[in-house]
This record gives structure tokens, sequence and C-alpha cells, in this order.
């Protein structure tokens, strides 16, 4: 291949996989960035067509085409007619696509590639990694959550043949595809932030999410394992791995990186969470982060523990992360009505876990006027009853609550303050029409709680915080 500082051609990547090209097309710079959804299509980069169990992306070429798309990648017998850029046609274009993006990666010989999984924080803790190792190295990850066997491939094909470390999220909803993940791109470096009751419709129960996260610890380059050491199922699992990588616990009294003194607070309208990391050689550093929740403490002590397994101090690392802010729908804090009220956007995910530390950490704000809207938590298949019934005591104390979906409805007795309501628009009406000083929206995120959140700021001026 090129100089490192150049793009291969796609002729050189796609010879990775046996496939040939011809010669107009093939001395042509392999695109920097690829995506699936043609409303990600930037200009020069790649849009490959899926064909989905509802959509079918062979349809949107043109949009892909608008946007400025320099190569199409298309299953064979689909290419458009009168293309102005280079297509290729492959036999099945996510497996194919994942094919190639393992091949870049083993041709690469990247010297870390970092994978972060788990139930919950995992975006985070990626985002986290991502701030305190890029003051370093040459880092290459993902610019949001690409946690799937075709995020992954587009991540690792965008990668630049400089790269020092790549990371990686591994998502998964039923066993095996942790595994799959591991073996197309093995890391070097893993984590697991938590092991809880999460896509259960596919694993089946807790014992079943725990077998399909550790499937990460089987990547035959594995150095590093971190895990949180308060997890009991998880650390259980660690202990019976045996010593094949070096392994670092970080979580509570007894772990070899301690979180002390976690504190959040509201100054104003803006979060602020504080805590101190200690390792067992005794260097500790605080840290300082406007994030939402003492819960958040974990992801930023994991890019703290990793940073410095790679050469990085404590107090570099609490530096680096100072200025860390919430993702969107994680944790983000809108600030509206020039500062009157708050609307907390963690708004992407729902979990039995991430719901109880958000919901906890709402009850707990000494501020008058707390509403919450709130989206039923899926695929929890069984339990999925058991599971919201047992968050109804941390509704106490809200004076207004606003249930989106069935789940909700079945499992809840109606009670003042209550609203039970089907959709997002229903409960955008609510929030509208009510009087409140803080606001949490959470929820899974097939439910487009999202847009409650884009309505409200644009309607009162929010900002982030």
């Amino acid at each position: 291949m090129k100089s490192l500082k150049e793009r291969p051609s796609l002729g050189e990547m796609f010879a990775l996989i046996g496939k040939s090209l011809p010669e107009e097309a093939a001395g042509r710079p392999f695109p920097a960035h690829v995506a699936t959804d043609s409303r990600c299509v930037e200009p020069g980069g790649a849009f490959v067509a899926l064909e989905g169990e509802r959509v079918d992306g062979h349809r949107y070429v043109p949009q892909a085409l608008e946007r400025g798309a320099g190569l199409i990648v298309v299953r064979r017998g689909k290419r458009p007619d009168e293309l102005s850029v280079p297509c290729v046609e492959l036999e099945e274009p996510e497996q194919d696509l994942a094919r190639l993006a393992s091949a870049y990666l083993r041709h690469l010989e990247v010297p870390e590639v970092v994978a972060v999984t788990g139930s919950v924080g995992k975006t985070t803790t990626r985002a986290a990694l991502q701030q305190v190792l890029g003051g370093r190295f040459r880092l290459h990850a993902a610019t949001r959550s690409l946690n799937t066997r075709i995020g992954c491939a587009c991540t690792v094909l965008a990668m630049p043949q400089d790269a020092e470390v790549l990371l990686l999220e591994f998502g998964a909803n039923k066993p095996g595809e942790i595994l799959e993940l591991t073996n197309l791109f093995p890391p070097t470096s893993a984590a697991i932030t938590q092991v809880a009751p999460v896509h259960l419709e596919g694993f089946g129960s807790l014992e079943g999410v725990l077998r399909g996260k550790m499937e990460i610890v089987r990547s035959p380059r594995l150095r590093r394992f971190l895990y949180n050491f308060d997890c009991l199922p998880l650390r259980g699992a660690t202990l019976g791995m045996g010593r094949t990588a070096e392994t670092l616990s970080i979580g509570g009294d007894g772990a070899d990186c301690c979180i002390e003194a976690p504190r959040f607070e509201m100054r104003g309208n803006r979060p602020e969470l504080t805590f101190h990391l200690r390792k067992r050689d005794g260097a500790t550093a605080r840290f300082s982060a406007g994030v939402w929740g003492t819960h958040l403490a974990l992801p930023l002590a994991f890019a703290a523990a990793f940073g410095g397994l790679k050469g990085i101090g404590l107090a570099e690392c609490a530096e680096a992360l100072r200025g860390f802010q919430p993702l969107e729908g994680r944790g983000r804090i809108l600030s509206l009505d020039g500062g009157r009220r708050f609307l907390v956007d963690d708004a992407y995910n729902a979990n039995p876990e991430s719901m109880r530390a958000s919901l906890a950490t709402f009850g707990e704000l000494q501020v008058e006027g707390k509403m919450a809207i709130l989206g039923e938590m899926r695929e929890m298949g069984r339990e999925t009853l058991h599971y919201h019934r047992a968050l109804e005591p941390l509704l106490n104390g809200l004076e207004s609550v606003v249930l989106v979906g069935d789940a909700w409805r079945s499992a809840l007795s109606e009670r003042p303050g209550f609203a039970f309501v089907r959709d997002w628009q229903e409960a955008l009406q609510i929030a509208a029409g009510t009087s409140w000083t803080g606001l949490l929206v959470k929820g899974s995120n097939s439910l487009g709680l999202q847009n409650v959140v884009q309505s409200l700021a644009v309607e009162h001026g929010g900002a982030a915080s």
C-alpha cells in the first residue's frame, strides 16, 4: 500500500478480499468516510447500500449522490445506471464490508486496538477514552455509537494508515455477536463497563448477558482487560478467567482503581461531578466534569485507568477530562428560558440500570417543580413488567411523571401525578402545558423522545450547560 499519509487506492483495498476492479476505478483513493445511511454521507465518502427488513438502501443511492458520495457499494445485480462515480458490486455487502475492514486492520497492524462493551456506559466510556488518549496518540474512533458489525467496519475502513490506537465499541443483542466482533477486530485491550438485565429477549437472562459480554476476552491479541469491580457477576467471571491478560478493576472499595467520595450537584443549571481516583500504588487525583450524576464517575475512571496503562499520569488524565461534556441523549443538560429552567437529555436509551441511576440523581436534586418523561424499557423479555414496577419508588417526589408506552400502563396503577401516553407527541403536549423547573427525558431510543428534547430546546432557547 501507499505511504502512511495517503489513502490506499480502491484497487488495493478490494484486493484484500480478492475483488478486482476496472482499471478506471482501481486507481482512485479509497474514501476516508463510509456510511450506510444516505443522510450521513460526507462529500467524497462511500455509501454502502444495505437491504434491511423494512428499508432497502439501494433506493437511497440518488440521495447519497446528492450529498457528494464518491463511491457506491451495492449488491451484485443492483448497480444503478449512468453513475458518475465508481460503483462496486458485492455478493453480500454487509458481510463483505466487514471482511474488508478486518483484512485492512490486519494489514495495518495497528499497535493498540481498544474495544469497550457493557450493558451500560460504553459510549460515554469510549468518548472519555478518546479525550484522554487523543492528546498523546494518533487515535482513530467513531464519532458516534457505531457498535454493530457494520458500524465497526465503517469505523475501521475510515482509519488512516498511521493510526496508533483504534477505539471501538462492541454492542450485542444476543449470544455470539460480541464473539463475532472480537474475531473480526481482535482487541489488544478490552473493557466491560457493566453487566445488567438488557436485551433479555436475546440473551434470555442476566447470566446470558454475562456470557455474551465475556466473549470479548477470547481475543487472541488480548493483553489488557479492564472491568467494573462493583458488578459482582462480572467480578466472579473475571476471577475465573485465569491470567491470560493483565487485569485491572475499577470501582469502589477493593478495586485496583478506586473511586472515592463521588459527589454530584447542580450549580445553578450547570451540572458538576467530582470524585477522587486512587490507584493501588497510592497515586491519587481529583476529577471534575460537567456530567449528569455520580454514576458517570465510572466511565471517566475507566478512561483514566487505561490512560495509566498507556503511561499517562492521573493528574494529566484528570486535566484532560475536566472539559468532558455529556453526549447528546446521554445526560446532557440544556438550560432553557435564559437559565430559569433546565432539561436533562437522557433520551438515547433506557434499561433498569441506567433508568435507576438517572432517576436517583434527579430525585435527590433540591429543586422545586421536577417533572419526568419516561419511555418504556424495551427488549426486556418476560420480566418487562417486573423491571418497570421496581422503578416506582424512584418516582416519588416528582411533581409530574409522563409514562410513554404500554409497558408502564400494564406495570403501574394510575395515581395523581401520573400520565400514561402512547407516544412522544402526547408527552410533548403535556410538557409544553405544564409548569416545571427541571425536566428529565429518558427512554428507549426507538420511542423517539429525542424529538421532545429538540422541540423544547427550539421553543425555549436551549443551550448545553
